[in-house]
């Protein structure tokens, strides 16, 4: 195991088809006039945005060996880091109030950073990365006030790895690795926890993790009760399935079956515990959504279920995969509410039938080195 992390968790006292990036270059690494010995990186508040962005870690690391690496993260993504041989200390996220934000920036000024970054485009991290003092501000070129910046990318679609590795190379790094698998490190005692939930609740064989809830932002993602219902007792029929989330899925849970060997574990995991029972998983079937991508990180096959979110750009990464999605010509919209009414209202999911779902899912089977479902 690796010695705990330091962490800052308090901040009183002073405390595949993705689009293409291009960097506009306002400054030059040579500008600093001593080596990079101190970096900071501001990141996003989703759970696979901040995936999305450990293929940038791995290049700063890489590029500036001996840097110590300071990560600016939501405090609930902080255990999830703590192991992460990526980042040296862990800062928390102030919360919304003037007084935690200033107090951050007094202490990102007092840190005397070389060089900082910014996976967000967000106002406030435009002022962090100014409070920073670094010499050199990487971020993006459509972030709210992008004068604070001293070099930026422009980008088109949604902030991805592809892009965040961009913001790397801007400054002179370099990359080695274009996805996240491997790049996420679990401690061997959440691995020890997932073990005993799972054993404890009679998960003692070959398993398949399903998440079907999607944040409270986004419920346009998600797809129908009984689909999944339907799709979940055939696949329980060839392996216990483990069904993942914040809450419990009762609305799913209480329509299925009696006898099933189906375990709904929603709201009994840290982020930890679920990236290790995710790593022991044979199989992930969920929407597009960040766990999505925590079982892909962990080296998990992955069918995605996705409808107004783009696969070419925010799909799994590292993995054998299949996308089940239904061809319909306003998808993927991108919207976080359908445009449509009547029929036509999230067309894009509810045409999408339970059998192309386990289509994928034998397909994926197959290729991934084991049986398919029994018919």
């Amino acid at each position: 195991m690796t010695e705990p992390k330091k962490q800052v968790r308090e901040m009183s006292g002073i405390a595949a088809v993705a689009g293409t990036a291009q960097a506009k270059v306002k400054a030059n690494i040579a500008c600093l006039s001593v080596p990079v010995r101190r970096i900071v990186t501001f990141h996003m508040n989703g759970l696979g945005d901040l995936l999305f962005t450990l293929p940038a870690l791995d290049a700063i690391r890489e590029s500036f060996p001996g840097a110590v690496i300071t990560a600016v993260v939501p405090r609930a993504f902080m255990d999830l880091m703590q192991d992460s041989p990526l980042v040296d200390v862990l800062l928390p996220r102030p919360k919304s109030n003037v007084s935690d934000q200033a107090r951050m920036m007094k202490r990102l000024r007092d840190q005397h950073f070389d060089l900082a970054f910014g996976f967000s485009a967000t106002r406030k991290t435009a002022f962090y990365l100014w409070a920073t003092g670094a010499a050199i501000r990487a971020g993006y070129a459509h972030a709210k006030m992008p004068q604070l910046l001293t070099h930026t990318v422009e980008i088109e679609g949604p902030p991805r790895i592809e892009t965040h590795l961009e913001i790397v190379n801007a400054v002179g790094g370099h990359s080695h690795q274009s996805d996240y698998r491997d790049l996420l490190t679990i401690s061997p005692q959440h691995f020890r926890l997932a073990d005993q939930l799972l054993e404890s609740s009679g998960v003692k064989s070959t398993f398949a993790v399903v998440a079907a809830a999607a944040s409270s932002r986004r419920t346009i993602k998600e797809w129908m009760p009984d689909y999944w219902q339907q799709t979940i007792e055939k696949l329980a029929a060839q392996m216990p399935v483990v069904l993942v989330g914040t809450t419990p899925s009762e609305e799913i849970t209480s329509g299925l079956k009696a006898g099933l060997p189906v375990y709904d574990f929603g709201g009994r995991t840290d982020l930890a515990v679920l990236a290790a029972m995710c790593g022991r998983a044979r199989l992930f079937v969920g929407i597009d959504s960040g766990v999505l991508h925590l079982a892909a990180c962990m080296g998990t096959p992955v069918v995605g279920i996705y409808g107004p979110s783009d696969w070419r750009l925010t799909g799994p990464r590292g993995v054998p995969y299949r996308i089940a999605r239904h061809e319909i010509e306003c998808s993927p919209c991108k919207l976080s509410q359908c445009k449509w009414q009547g029929d036509m209202e999230r067309a894009c999911l509810t045409r999408l039938k339970p059998e192309q779902v386990l289509k994928a899912i034998d397909e994926l089977l197959l290729e991934s080195g084991g049986p398919a479902r029994e018919q």
